[in-house]
C-alpha cells in the first residue's frame, strides 16, 4: 500500500470514527426487522407472492451460480482478497449464499447493501449484509461524497462513508437510491390478490348447485314452498336417485365453476407485468404463449444477455471500485463473474465449438480438457496451440507451395522480387 493511499484511508477512518457512536464500526450491523409497510417489505415478495418469489429466485440463483474470480489481465489471481470474495465473504456465508442474499435484497427492496469490516491492521476481513430497510443513502452537498444513514435495532443512528459500503441499486434516477420493484408492482399484485380472494370466498360458500327447479308462473308463495319441501324430502329419502315432479315443474342440473373465469387472465397479465419489471423473458416465469426459440440454449442466451448481463456488470464495477485501489486497477486487476458457467450447450454444439477453438488456435487441447474436468495430456503435448493448415493465400498456394513440396525455398514474390524459390 502506498503512502498516499494509506494517508487517505487513515483520514477517512478518522472521519468515520468521529461519526460513529463509541468511535468504532459496529460488529453486528445486520438488522432483523423493518419499519416499512408490508407491501414495501421484501418479506411480502418472499412469503406472500409465488410469482415474485419465482422471479427473484430466478435472478438471484443465476447470479450465485456464476463463479467470481479476481484477475490481473487474463491471469487469475489467488490471494486473500480473491479468497474472501470467491469463497467466503463472511464466516456465516459462502460466496454463493452471499451474492444470492444480496441480490434477493436488491430485487425486493430496490437496494442491496454490504458493509466492509477491517481488522486492526486495516485489512479487509469480511463483508456483512445490511438490512435495506434500515439503510438510507445521504449525499453530502458540501463535499459531494455519499454517506449512508444506518438505524440499528438498538442504539443510536449513525452515518458511515460510502467507501465502506457495497451498494447495488435496482434502478435509480439519481444514481444512488434504488426504486423498489415491489412498490412498482403493488397495484398489479393487489388486484390479482383480490381476484384470488374472491375465488376462494366463492369456493367456501359452495356456489355449485346440484339441481335447478323451474315452476309455472302462476304458483303462489305457499305452493312454491310446498313444492320445494316435497322435492327435498323425496330427493333425500331416495339418496338423490329419484325425482318426483308435479305437473308443470321441470328439473335440470347446474354446475358452476367455483373459480372466477377472470382469474386465469389476471394471472397471465400479472406474470407478464412482473416479467417486464424484472426484465425477465416471460417464458422463464411460465408464460410460453410467445415462445419461438428452437432450443433451450437460445432461451438461456436471451436471459443472460437481457437480464443478467446488466446485473453482472453492476456487481463487477462495484467490486472493482470499492475493493481495488486505483493502482491495482491500472495494473489490470478486476473481478469477473463467469457467465459461461450457466450457459451449457448440448453435446453436439459444444463439440463443434471446441473443434473450431482448437483449429483456430484460441484454445489448446489441454484447456478444452480442463473445462471438461479432465487431466492434461502427458509430456505437455496438449499445451501447445495448433492452427489449421488448410488455409493459405492464393499467391502462396499457386506460386510457392509447389516449390516447398519439391524441397525448394519460398520465392521472393511477396517482397516484390522475382525468383524461382530455389534454395
Amino acid at each position: 500500500m502506498g503512502l498516499w493511499t494509506y494517508l487517505k484511508q487513515w483520514r477517512r477512518n478518522r472521519v468515520i470514527k468521529a461519526a460513529l457512536p463509541g468511535g468504532r464500526v459496529p460488529s453486528k450491523p445486520t438488522i432483523r426487522d423493518s419499519r416499512l409497510p408490508h407491501w414495501l417489505r421484501w418479506d411480502y415478495t418472499m412469503r406472500n407472492s409465488e410469482l415474485l418469489f419465482s422471479a427473484v429466485s430466478r435472478v438471484s440463483n443465476a447470479l450465485s451460480a456464476m463463479p467470481v474470480q479476481l484477475y490481473q489481465g487474463a491471469a487469475p489471481v489467488y490471494d486473500d482478497l480473491n479468497d474472501l470474495i470467491s469463497f467466503s465473504p463472511n464466516p456465516n456465508m459462502t460466496s454463493c449464499q452471499f451474492f444470492k442474499s444480496l441480490e434477493a435484497c436488491r430485487d425486493t427492496s430496490g437496494n442491496g447493501y454490504a458493509m466492509k469490516i477491517f481488522d486492526g491492521r486495516g485489512r479487509l476481513v469480511r463483508l456483512d449484509l445490511l438490512d435495506p430497510g434500515r439503510v438510507t443513502p445521504v449525499l453530502d452537498t458540501d463535499s459531494g461524497e455519499l454517506w449512508y444513514r444506518i438505524v440499528p435495532e438498538e442504539g443510536v443512528t449513525f452515518y458511515i462513508h460510502g467507501f465502506y459500503i457495497l451498494h447495488i441499486p435496482f434502478l435509480s434516477a439519481n444514481g444512488y437510491s434504488g426504486v423498489n420493484p415491489v412498490s412498482v408492482l403493488y397495484d398489479t399484485l393487489d388486484y390479482c390478490e383480490k381476484i384470488q380472494a374472491f375465488s376462494v370466498k366463492q369456493l367456501d360458500k359452495g356456489i355449485n348447485a346440484s339441481v335447478v327447479l323451474e315452476a309455472p308462473d302462476n304458483l303462489g308463495q305457499e305452493q312454491i314452498k310446498e313444492m320445494i319441501e316435497d322435492f327435498t324430502t323425496v330427493y333425500k329419502e331416495t339418496s338423490s336417485n329419484i325425482l318426483l315432479l308435479e305437473s308443470g315443474v321441470k328439473a335440470k342440473s347446474l354446475n358452476l365453476s367455483p373459480v372466477d373465469s377472470r382469474l386465469f387472465e389476471v394471472e397471465k397479465i400479472t406474470r407478464s407485468t412482473v416479467a417486464m419489471v424484472y426484465n425477465i423473458p416471460p417464458h422463464l416465469l411460465g408464460d410460453y404463449s410467445d415462445t419461438s426459440f428452437s432450443s433451450q440454449e437460445q432461451q438461456m442466451l436471451e436471459f443472460l444477455m437481457l437480464t443478467m448481463l446488466p446485473i453482472v456488470t453492476a456487481y463487477e464495477q462495484e467490486l472493482d471500485r470499492k475493493l481495488l485501489t486505483k493502482v491495482q486497477r491500472k495494473q489490470g486487476y478486476h473481478f469477473k463473474f463467469d457467465m459461461e458457467a450457466i450457459l451449457r450447450a448440448d453435446a453436439a454444439t459444444q463439440a463443434e465449438v471446441d473443434y473450431k477453438a482448437v483449429r483456430s488456435a484460441w484454445k489448446t487441447p489441454d484447456e478444452i480438457r480442463f473445462g471438461r474436468h479432465l487431466p492434461p495430456y502427458p509430456d505437455g503435448i496438449g499445451a501447445e496451440p495448433m492452427i489449421s493448415q488448410d488455409l493459405a493465400t492464393l499467391r502462396y498456394t499457386v506460386q510457392d507451395k509447389p516449390g516447398v513440396l519439391m524441397g525448394h525455398g519460398v520465392s521472393q514474390t511477396d517482397s516484390g522480387q522475382e525468383g524461382t524459390g530455389d534454395a
